[in-house]
């Protein structure tokens, strides 16, 4: 077939490949759940356990309301009460938005509570006790003598505080701070920063105005800081901060965007330049990245086609897998740049370590956890087209018609092993264990080694929630039931338990859904106790107090009693209408329907002894939830998978390499600089103090991928040296070296932890590997 009708087949491959993309690419479905990538469930305990975990971080809280802070520096021209009108103003700049649903920035009324419909339960919600009475009503005239009763209608219609009561234990977490009446906190001047005010805003949006309009709040808040009063010189230091769930994510997407963009501008600049100044043929430059792109391409719909979705993750991690397809078009093009018959000579060699790094990296979808499933189907088709695509792109640009037939990997290798290599391979062992002993590895394995969130942001996220006094349900009890009313009266059987861990001090707090709901039986019980007409009137006419306060005074109260009894049952679905605004906010926390029953969740604060209360869960045949725990433990098994899955993916390597080579012996020593390069790129990160996580793992694998390739064309270029060939080998290693520094180099100056831990073990072990390969090969 003549060249240019090669081209014209080429040009309609890739236009067929650019119209399968520009249709496939807008209907996929991609999704972002860290837990697909934690191995299975082993017990039923364990499955529970990492439900709740996948709740805890899959959860949709899209409509968290969105935390503001306006910081701003008090001076003479801004007092307390300056700030406190200027929080009003900027709410009020904030509710005329039309996009706005509500904004929070002051403690709700007592009055407001006071009309909940829920009050009318006080009765059923807490115990009442007679006894008491007369002292209560005692407290009562004192604090109505001293002017603290300021509804009296209300305090003699609850003389006994049961409404309060309730709601002093329906409150988890600490108010939110206060300044002359409006949500804020004051900080005292240091030597670092003046004395500043912090103002506290809540804002909820409307619906799907949410993602449109989060960027909004802070230009309306500026904008109405100029109204507001505030001088031009102290508008200067006002600091504005937001935070949500939402806000995180899209931000977060931004920054990743722009890292990505700007790296991958200046990365594929650099690679061009380098493969131009190589080659000197754009076609040929161009033609290097047409195996990684169809390789993608096909990666990312064989994903989608078998799971029906595919992982942020996945897709990020798999294109990085693949990565190694940009090695094979080099090795060809820089063969056939010496001419076609080397470029036929060194084809072999391409698919002997195409197809190895095929089956290893496919070797990831035997393990049992999805998302790692899923690259390893992403790598293996991946690389499969990748190969292909080369080896198409070979009989292009080839103007030999066919392969020669003696033109084939030699399995032979003239060096035999000698004393003084045994001894150098030692020496270098003796090296990895002194450099690993002086600096041990330091596994991360904690949640934020998998977060994609620059730091930066989780500490915004962090500081504004410490700000208005918000904890994150990390720790809490799981105490899974068959129906709702099982569930609450487990709950209230752990009630005496839960305050004798709180005075033993393992515990500062707890708070579960029968603090809220007592259960029908709890109900019936309180309903039962409560006294007759005849008593409770004795009770008020004994009472001390003058007769301002006679029992005719508190008929409200003897009603409000006796209508408790005619009151409907206060069952789930009725808690759920009529719940607290903060109660419904943390209801889906709380419980969990399940195909089974419910598991409820009591939820602790200040945990000082974890150890101590997993014992005390455990005698009480409850869970105990410690995400951070949980997390690491499920980190440090699918490390070990990983660890486990680079061991299979060198002995993988090792059969196929004695297949070639006929010697178990020549196998080895192909694979010695992989083994040792990956070995020294993590003594070396340890040795900088850099903590390894999964994902330095993870980019091991394309470590030793890239590596094994180096490596086999090292044994060529000694072959090819022993034979007096005037062709080298090693020149397209080179080549394919520096491309991948100055790809994957790049991203050692991004800010997303995950990908520069990818570029940290790619750079330091490609590099190793390269000049252990050449060191070994030297003729």
């Amino acid at each position: 077939m003549a060249q240019r009708s090669r081209y014209g087949v080429l040009l309609a491959v890739v236009l067929v490949f650019g119209a399968l993309a520009a249709w496939s690419l807008p209907k996929l479905t991609l999704q972002n759940q860290l837990t697909v990538f934690f191995p299975p469930a082993e017990t039923a305990d364990q499955a529970v356990l990492f439900d709740s975990l996948k709740q805890s971080l899959n959860q949709d809280r899209s409509q968290q309301p969105l935390m503001v802070s306006v910081q701003m520096p008090l001076s003479v021209n801004v007092t307390p009460n300056d700030a406190a009108a200027i929080s009003q103003t900027l709410a009020s700049a904030l509710r005329g938005q039309s996009w706005v649903a509500g904004v929070r920035n002051a403690p709700s009324p007592v009055s407001a509570w006071n009309q909940a419909p829920l009050r009318e339960y006080r009765y059923l919600l807490t115990d009442f006790d007679l006894e008491t009475l007369p002292s209560r009503l005692d407290d009562l005239w004192q604090a109505w003598q001293m002017g603290l009763v300021l509804d009296k209608a209300t305090a003699l219609s609850d003389p006994t505080q049961q409404w309060f009561r309730y709601l002093g234990q329906s409150r988890f977490q600490q108010a939110v701070p206060s300044v002359a009446g409006v949500w804020g906190e004051t900080t005292p001047s240091s030597d670092e920063q003046p004395e500043f005010i912090q103002l506290l805003f809540l804002v909820t949006f409307k619906p799907a105005a949410l993602a449109s309009h989060l960027q909004a709040v802070e230009p309306v808040l500026r904008a109405a800081l100029v109204k507001s009063g505030v001088p031009e010189m102290d508008r200067a230091g006002v600091k504005i901060a937001v935070s949500n769930v939402a806000w995180i994510a899209q931000q977060a997407r931004h920054d990743i965007e722009q890292d990505v963009k700007w790296l991958s501008v200046i990365a594929t600049l650099l690679v061009l330049g380098f493969l131009f100044w190589t080659f000197r043929r754009p076609l040929w430059v161009f033609l290097s990245f047409v195996p990684l792109a169809t390789g993608t391409l096909l990666g990312t719909l064989a994903v989608q086609t078998v799971f029906g979705s595919i992982e942020a993750m996945t897709l990020a991690l798999g294109v990085v897998l693949i990565g190694v397809a940009v090695d094979y078009p080099i090795h060809a093009l820089a063969a056939l740049r010496q001419s076609p018959q080397q470029a036929w000579r060194n084809w072999p060699v391409i698919r002997l370590g195409a197809l190895s790094s095929l089956v290893g990296l496919g070797s990831l979808m035997w393990l049992d956890i999805p998302g790692v499933q899923q690259m390893g189907l992403f790598a293996a088709v991946g690389l499969l087209t990748a190969l292909g695509m080369t080896r198409f792109m070979l009989w292009v640009l080839s103007p030999v018609t066919s392969i020669p037939t003696a033109v084939k990997m030699d399995g032979r290798d003239q060096a035999v092993p000698t004393v003084h290599d045994g001894w150098k391979w030692m020496g270098l062992t003796a090296l990895v264990l002194a450099l690993l002993w002086w600096k041990p590895i330091v596994w991360q394995d904690d949640l934020a080694s998998l977060s994609p969130v620059p730091p930066s942001l989780l500490q915004q996220d962090g500081d504004l929630r410490q700000a208005f006094r918000q904890l994150e349900a990390s720790q809490f009890l799981l105490v899974p039931a068959d129906s709702m009313q099982t569930l609450l009266q487990r709950q209230e059987a752990l009630t005496a338990s839960l305050a004798q861990l709180k005075t033993d001090g393992v515990i500062q707090g707890w708070l579960g859904l029968s603090d809220w709901l007592p259960s029908l039986q709890r109900q019936a019980q309180r309903l039962s106790a409560l006294p007759p007409d005849d008593a409770l009137n004795s009770a008020l006419a004994q009472s001390d107090t003058p007769l301002q306060l006679q029992p005719k005074h508190f008929q409200s109260f003897v009603q409000g009693l006796k209508a408790s009894s005619t009151l409907p049952p206060l069952d789930w679905p009725r808690f759920e209408t009529l719940a607290l605004d903060w109660q419904q906010a943390l209801l889906p926390t709380l419980v969990t329907e399940t195909a089974n029953g419910v598991v409820g969740k009591i939820l602790v604060q200040g945990v000082t002894r974890p150890a101590s209360l997993a014992d005390w869960s455990e005698a009480q045949g409850v869970l105990y939830f410690n995400q951070r725990s949980l997390v690491a433990e499920s980190v440090t098994q699918l490390r070990w998978e990983l660890a486990w899955g680079l061991f299979g993916l060198l002995l993988v390597f090792v059969l196929g390499l004695r297949l070639a080579t006929a010697s178990f012996v020549q196998a080895w020593r192909i694979l010695l600089p992989v083994v040792f390069g990956l070995g020294l790129s993590l003594a070396s990160l340890s040795v900088f103090g850099q903590a390894v996580t999964v994902f330095h793992l993870l980019a091991g694998f394309l470590v030793v991928a890239i590596g094994l390739d180096y490596s086999l064309f090292a044994r060529q270029a000694r072959q090819q040296a022993q034979a007096s060939q005037e062709t080298d080998a090693m020149s397209s290693v080179t080549i394919a070296l520096m491309t991948t520094i100055l790809t994957f180099g790049c991203l050692l100056w991004t800010s997303i932890p995950i990908l520069v831990a990818i570029g940290q073990t790619l750079v330091v072990g490609v590099i190793w590997v390269y000049l252990l390969a050449r060191w070994q090969n030297w003729v």
